[in-house]
């Protein structure tokens, strides 16, 4: 077999290289549809309490009829956006109507058609890629979009950030077609995919679209920007009046969400109020998260990748979102989301630029190719298998609810504490049961409920009490613990001044019902939290470095607990 490759002449090779190259984009490709259609929609977790309260507690509002309530979504603030939420409702509502399952099915679902939509686009850039950069470019940043330990939760997220990036998957696809044709089409196809997610959400995903739009004005006349610019204005109108549109009519008054949202964060903000109240954090914070979030190697080819000068519109609006978030006080991850795909792409671009400088050794450049696609495979399934290893105990523990024997249509009250922002969603609640917070060492502002009276306009309409943009504690989210039926609380010290329950002493009547393993983050160490070692290779560590592996590595669990009420008892 080696002989007959070593005598092929330059056409042979070259149907080896191909038929080689087809063989890896099919093994990847089903890599990235295992992965986004069955792993990430079934195991990822819940990373971010505001995709749960802020999107999944509104959809099962709009769904079955109840939900908790954040401020944003008060008829006085009004910076949550219903049309985002419709497309899933109108799938959701039907099926739940027409098929008798678990409600948490529909989390499943809606996880389920993100991980597609995800895994249909980056195929379609995938393509694009191969079509004008190179299919090894195109394979490349195929392999860096599966093992994205960032990507493997972002992109099931309900969350517009986690759809900006879906949506900036179709945006980058047609830039690149338009900076290898000069298409007019492509370029307004491009600017319109991160346009639906600025309105749809999240405005200031709008400025992606710059450094291309400067790229038109610098390459075409007048006359035909001037006709380019029309066209773009009747996009911009017809996605703009849908959407405000559906977003007035559920909040009973003319409502443009995406200008509050920017009014809020940035023009009305001040120490009282705007999004530096919720936390503040230093430049850091993003080099950290984009080291968990993309494996080492990623990052530092993406910086080789950006001297591509043909890409510059692309890589400016890496460079520009970068600058524009790190300068913001107040930063989360969800925050970087839509430049992901960006940077997996100059990392490829960078890796291919890379080995082509030492393409005159073929064993230099197979072993560098070899150690960095091994680096990359392991530092992301390190970190993925920390995640769900530590962090899926909320999703398994509510999921039992639906093993309850409970046949009565009286409420039921699941009441939760320091945990509350771990509650997965409203989805995992049985028909009769609501959600309940009860008094704990939190001191902000906790969501409310949506009414449940009359229909679903009136109940999204009807302005609730206790709400105020500033984050103060409002007593009246509360809930008397006697009146509780069921608690979700993790087996650690609690404050007795502050905390209501105490699962290590429990009130006479109360019983563990079901429990999960969840890291205990005070009492681990940051490696630990982080990545995760096979216990062969962590005792192996420990007994030869004893002295230092102790300091950084180490996992403590406590049990995340159902706790039940026993009547009669």
């Amino acid at each position: 077999m080696t002989i007959t490759k070593e005598r092929e002449g330059p056409k042979e090779q070259l149907t080896y290289t191909m038929k080689s190259c087809k063989l890896i984009t099919g093994t990847l490709i089903i890599l990235l549809a295992f992965s986004r259609v069955f792993l990430q929609p079934i195991f990822s977790i819940i990373s971010d309490c505001d995709e749960t309260f802020n999107y999944w507690e509104p959809l099962n509002l709009l769904v079955r009829g109840f939900g908790k309530q954040t401020w944003e979504y008060s008829p006085e603030y009004s910076i949550r956006s219903w049309a985002f939420l419709l497309p899933f409702a109108s799938l959701l509502y039907p099926l739940n109507k027409a098929l008798a399952f678990n409600a948490e099915w529909n989390f499943y679902i809606v996880r389920g058609l993100l991980g597609f939509g995800s895994f249909i686009l980056e195929i379609s850039l995938h393509r694009e890629i191969s079509r004008t950069l190179s299919i090894s470019i195109a394979n490349y940043w195929l392999l860096f979009q599966i093992f994205n330990p960032g990507w493997f939760h972002a992109s099931v997220e309900l969350l517009p950030s986690a759809i900006a990036m879906l949506l900036c998957l179709g945006s980058s696809k047609h830039a690149l077609n338009y900076l290898s044709t000069d298409s007019t089409s492509s370029f307004l196809a491009s600017i319109t995919f991160n346009l639906i997610g600025g309105v749809l959400g999240w405005p200031f995903v709008l400025v992606l679209s710059l450094p291309i739009c400067l790229h038109y004005l610098f390459h075409h006349k007048l006359i035909v920007t001037v006709r380019t610019v029309f066209d773009s204005l009747v996009i911009v109108s017809l996605v703009v009046a849908a959407t405000f549109t559906l977003d007035s009519l559920f909040y009973g008054k003319f409502t443009p969400v995406s200008w509050n949202i920017f009014w809020y964060n940035v023009i009305n903000a001040d120490a009282s109020s705007g999004p530096n109240i919720f936390g503040v954090e230093s430049w850091t914070y993003y080099v950290f998260n984009l080291f968990l979030n993309f494996p080492l190697p990623v990052l530092i080819l993406s910086i080789i990748g950006i001297s591509r000068k043909r890409l510059w519109p692309l890589w400016l609006s890496l460079i520009t979102w970068l600058l524009i978030f790190t300068s913001q006080p107040h930063k989360e991850e969800r925050f970087l989301y839509p430049i992901y795909s960006l940077l997996s792409l100059a990392a490829a671009v960078g890796f291919s630029t890379l080995l082509k400088s030492v393409n005159r050794c073929k064993l230099t450049r197979s072993v560098i190719k070899l150690c960095i696609i091994a680096f990359v495979i392991i530092q992301a399934t390190s970190r993925i298998m920390a995640i769900l290893d530590n962090y899926s105990a909320p999703l398994d523990v509510y999921s039992t609810l639906y093993d309850l024997n409970n046949e009565s249509d009286d409420i039921v009250n699941v009441c939760t504490g320091r945990e509350w922002y771990h509650f997965p969603n409203s989805f995992f609640l049985p028909d009769n049961y609501r959600l309940r917070f009860v008094s704990s060492g939190f001191d902000g502002l906790l969501p409310g409920d949506f009414s449940e009276e009359g229909n679903i306009f009136s109940k999204i309409r009807k302005i609730p009490k206790g709400m105020n943009k500033k984050n103060i504690f409002d007593e009246g989210k509360l809930w008397p613990i006697s009146k509780c039926d069921y608690f979700v609380d993790i087996t650690s010290d609690v404050n007795e001044r502050k905390d209501a329950f105490d699962p290590n002493s429990m009130p006479q009547g109360w019983i563990a019902h079901s429990c999960a393993k969840f890291v205990d983050v005070e009492n681990s160490k940051i490696l630990g939290r982080s990545f995760y070692f096979p216990t062969s290779i962590a005792e192996l560590l420990s007994s030869n470095y004893a002295e230092y592996w102790s300091k950084i590595y180490g996992t403590e669990k406590v049990d995340y607990c159902l706790f039940e009420q026993v009547k009669n008892v």
